[in-house]
């Protein structure tokens, strides 16, 4: 018996006649004597693709994370997704990799024949890597797509070349992030229809059940409580199709974050100070249920709770709130890249006007920030 430990294994870099794109592959077990399969942990960025190859003996992919595509020659483009499994027969011409605006990890287990267990062939083309996914378990919202391509084609050929073709890829911002504001945008303007479709992206770039369950409570406070009861009915089908349990979901009840007692008391006072003879219910469930709550929940991180305060803040015009929770996410550790690429985001999502009305206060904190 021989145990291989982890990390003692160096990864490679896909070779750029195989590959198109960024392609890590982590070795795990080579063909011996006793044994002619080999196994592989390959991660595709977005977009990237191997080139058109066959095995002699045939390949099984198991799909660890993210979203991917995977075509036969001569069949259509299937969409997979984690946990879904592939047998390529022998002598399939195929080629396999990432979707357009999410990573994707498989483990490829494939036999060698005369010691080779692949021949590689011609690239995969733009155009083809681009044709239309053919798939029956296809994320809700592709209908919508296609209803878009039917009455705004110039529209929807802009979804795939800028929003996932350019947008979601941007450095600046992780695809968690990018799903984290793009939902807290959809929930904050009640665009359910859209919805499911980014909840399934987000599940795919990380974000747990979990964090999604524990958005919607929080935007309960801060797009108002109608909008977060219509984005968990838009939800439970996809929590439903993805087998999400009740105990993966945050208790009612729960063990709070540590408070920071001293600055808690300071935005109190200043609160009662200045509203408190306006509307004391207010102030008093602001610091009960929100600062002494749901803030401390522990299902999301401060820095996630602050991301999708201000996303939806901006989704909604409310900017003389972005100073106070901008400065507060940044505190929490987020950057000001993020911070910046997080308005280029809702640029698409909550419309240019919004973005524009906050860009001056945003540069304000910068400003302000900066000088410190």
């Amino acid at each position: 018996m021989k145990i291989t430990r982890s990390g003692t294994q160096a990864s490679q870099r896909g070779n750029a006649e195989w590959f198109t794109g960024t392609v890590r592959i982590d070795p795990m077990f080579q063909a011996n004597d006793a044994a002619r399969a080999s196994v592989g942990q390959v991660t595709f960025e977005p977009c990237a693709r191997t080139a058109w190859h066959t095995h002699p003996l045939g390949q099984v992919l198991i799909v660890t994370s993210g979203v991917g595509r995977v075509q036969q020659w001569g069949g259509p483009v299937e969409e997979l997704h984690a946990g879904d499994v592939v047998w390529t027969p022998p002598g399939v011409k195929h080629w396999h990799g990432a979707a357009p605006a999410t990573a994707m990890t498989h483990i490829a287990v494939t036999e060698q024949l005369n010691g080779k267990n692949v021949e590689w062939l011609e690239k995969v083309t733009d155009e083809q890597y681009g044709a239309a996914v053919s798939s029956p378990t296809k994320p809700h919202g592709h209908e919508q797509g296609d209803d878009l391509a039917a009455v705004a084609p110039a529209l929807a050929g802009l979804g795939e070349r800028v929003l996932f073709g350019d947008l979601w890829k941007r450095p600046q911002l992780s695809s968690r992030d990018r799903s984290l504001v793009t939902v807290a945008a959809l929930i904050a303007r009640q665009q359910t229809i859209e919805l499911p479709r980014y909840l399934e992206l987000a599940l795919d770039s990380g974000v747990k059940p979990s964090e999604l369950s524990e958005v919607i409570t929080h935007l309960a406070f801060y797009a108002g409580w109608g909008n977060a009861v219509a984005a968990a009915a838009a939800s439970r089908e996809v929590f439903s199709r993805r087998g999400v349990a009740p105990a993966q979901l945050p208790a009612t009840a729960a063990e709070l974050l540590p408070l920071d007692e001293a600055s808690e008391a300071k935005r109190a006072g200043r609160v009662e100070q200045e509203f408190g003879a306006v509307a004391p219910g207010v102030v008093q469930y602001t610091t009960e249920v929100l600062f002494r709550n749901l803030w401390l929940r522990p299902g999301l991180a401060p820095r996630d709770r602050s991301l999708i305060t201000v996303s939806a803040l901006v989704a909604t015009g409310q900017v003389a709130q972005i100073t106070y929770h901008l400065n507060r996410a940044m505190d929490h550790g987020l950057t000001k890249t993020e911070a910046s690429e997080a308005l280029t985001q809702l640029a698409f999502y909550a419309g240019w006007p919004n973005v524009f009305s906050a860009m001056p206060v945003v540069k304000a904190v910068f400003e302000q920030r900066d000088r410190k």
